[in-house]
């Protein structure tokens, strides 16, 4: 696989319909919305931001590789927490190839240039430990949504070298 190109969904995206089908069909109500049409408008909405909600697309040519979401606020029991990381999705077919990784450290570069030095995320499941390998730390396990989630974290390091993925700029 090359190195996919990771940049902000825009307004003219040829992507905004399918991948808010395929980020609603896998988070349903843990995207915060009831139907896929209003989480169709949310995506809609997010491609025109300038700061956050913002989406990250992942894509190799003209092919839709994966996304994920980047939020102000994303548990209702967390909301001091700020910003964070939601919906991450990697067509099927292009999975365990990188993409997500991809998608996590474009996320980290982009937060890291509106001027936040971490990341949150919440997960269940075996997914905690693939976070760990990647650097995110536990911060606490709560029952969210009647599920017990782990809430983790990223410190991002505004020092580091820029992610090797081609990520365009905030404007």
């Amino acid at each position: 696989m090359t190195t996919p190109t990771i940049e902000p969904i825009s307004p003219n995206s040829p992507w905004i319909q399918s991948l808010a089908f395929s980020q609603f069909e896998n988070w349903g109500v843990l995207t915060g919305y009831g139907s896929v049409e209003a989480y169709c408008a949310f995506v809609e909405q997010a491609a025109k931001s300038a700061s956050l909600p913002r989406i990250l697309a992942a894509s190799e040519g003209e092919s839709f590789l994966g996304s994920v979401n980047l939020l102000p606020s994303e548990m209702t029991i967390r909301q001091h927490l700020s910003p964070w990381l939601g919906q991450l999705f990697v067509v099927p077919a292009c999975r365990s190839r990188g993409v997500a990784a991809a998608l996590l450290e474009a996320a980290a570069s982009y937060v890291a240039q509106l001027g936040h030095d971490r990341l949150f995320l919440f997960t269940s499941g075996s997914l905690p430990g693939y976070y760990r390998r990647l650097g995110w730390q536990d911060m606490e396990d709560v029952v969210y949504l009647g599920k017990v989630r782990t809430i983790m974290k990223l410190e991002i390091d505004a020092a580091a070298p820029s992610s090797p993925f081609r990520l365009i700029r905030p404007s």
